[in-house]
């Protein structure tokens, strides 16, 4: 989110959503830990519609799906990224339940 910031600083805003677009596939770790402003909610809705259908896309959230929605500050950016990502034509869904791999065994 602070590298599209940053690009829409520099003026390349449009580029970069395009180089983001091509990646074979893009993981977004730590989905939710931030707040999504207005502005966060069109950068993400930009990324996602960009790659939608196209290129793959993984999504790592430790916050359940059902409290997605809560994240974006606009509920009609949410409605559009969150159809996107959840589109059972286009996604899987993998939910994990077990103990952290970051933990010390």
């Amino acid at each position: 989110m602070g590298e599209l910031e940053q690009s829409r600083i520099k003026g390349c805003y449009l580029e970069y959503i395009q180089k983001l677009a091509k990646i074979d596939l893009l993981a977004v770790d730590d989905f939710g830990l931030m707040p999504l402003d207005l502005d966060k909610c069109r950068d993400f809705f930009e990324v996602i519609d960009a790659r939608d259908g196209r290129k793959s896309t993984i999504l790592i959230s430790q916050f359940p799906i059902k409290s997605w929605f809560d994240m974006f500050s606009d509920g009609t950016y949410a409605d559009a990224c969150l159809a996107r990502i959840t589109d059972k034509k286009h996604s899987y869904r993998l939910e994990m339940n077990g103990r952290s791999m970051r933990e010390p065994v």
